[in-house]
This record gives structure tokens, sequence and C-alpha cells, in this order.
């Protein structure tokens, strides 16, 4: 038993629950309902998931946003070309007063494309992991970690489409301005 001064001494004497019992010749610490020790204290296996898929999921957003894109994009102005003539001849179709149809185009997927998918399903992979291991009561760093670099990497990828989007809506509009309507 460690040696405690007379005031606790005293108190201990008296039956006050000073939040300790003794165990093993060992003085512990008890919180609530759980008894924290090291033979009590489990492994984070699922939080340290977490924060090993959250990290791959953001670094990898993070390089693939900064290393370009793999596949090359077609020409920007050949798209923004495309998009200004469609916009004109939904314009003028409506001006006439006929119907118009837009042609459909499908834009292939992209070895860009299944990297994204395969970075957001890692991110949601790290956020379940850290919920998991929430839900075990394991060590809660480590699962607030793991989400909270998953939920990092989820956003990150989300603001920059939401950029990049932003940006392609004002250079139409720009274009579109440009463009002389004279019948």
């Amino acid at each position: 038993m460690p040696s405690v001064g007379p005031r606790l001494k005293a108190r201990r004497l008296a039956g006050e629950d000073l939040g300790y019992t003794q165990s093993n010749n060992k003085l512990e610490q008890t919180t609530g309902y759980f008894q924290m020790n090291q033979s009590t204290t489990q492994t984070s296996t699922f939080g340290i998931a977490a924060v090993v898929l959250g990290f791959l999921s953001f670094a990898a957003v993070v390089g693939h946003f900064f290393a370009g894109p793999i596949d090359p994009p077609p020409p920007i102005e050949v798209s923004i070309a495309d998009k200004a003539a469609d916009i004109r001849d939904a314009t003028v179709a409506a001006l006439k007063g006929e119907e118009y149809e837009a042609r459909e185009t499908t834009r292939p997927r992209t070895l860009d494309d299944y990297l994204t998918y395969l970075f957001i399903g890692l991110a949601v992979l790290a956020v379940l992991m850290a919920v998991i291991g929430f839900i075990r009561r394991e060590s809660l760093r480590p699962a607030v970690v793991g989400a909270g670099l998953g939920g990092l990497a989820i956003t990150f990828q989300f603001l920059t489409v939401m950029f990049f989007a932003l940006l392609f809506v004002m250079l139409i509009s720009a274009v579109l301005d440009q463009l002389d309507f004279s019948f």
C-alpha cells in the first residue's frame, strides 16, 4: 500500500469512498462503471484500422488532386465551345417557339473516376471502422482521429468538385456574355 498523508488515512479509516480500490497490492483508480488497469484495457484494433485507412484515403485524395489527372481530359476549348453551342441552339429554338432536344452525350469512365471512387470508399471504410471501434468501447482517440481523417478525405473530394463546378459555370457565363445574338 502506498504511503498516504494523515488526512487521507483518516478518511480511509472512516470508510469514505476515495475512488480507489486495492487489488493485487496495487492502487487502481475506478471511474464509474469501469475499473481501468493494465489488464482490463483492450487494444484498439478497429480504431487503429480507422486511422490507417483514413490516413491512406486522405493522402491518396490530396496526392491525386496535386498529381493531376492520370488520363488526359479533352481540351477545355472543345468542351466549352460545345456547351456554348448547345446553349445557343436551345436559346434560338426557344425564341422561335420550337422544341429543342439536347443531344445525349455520355462521358466514358476513366481511371481517374475509378480512383476517386476507390478513395471515397477507403474514407467511408475508415469512418465505419471508427464507428465500430467506438461501439466496441475501444480507446476513443484512434476512433475520433480515424473518423476525422476519413471525413476530411470525403470533404476534400466534395469541395474540390464543387469548386471546379462553380469555376466551370463562371467560365460558361463569361463565354455566353461574349457571344453576339443578332437576329
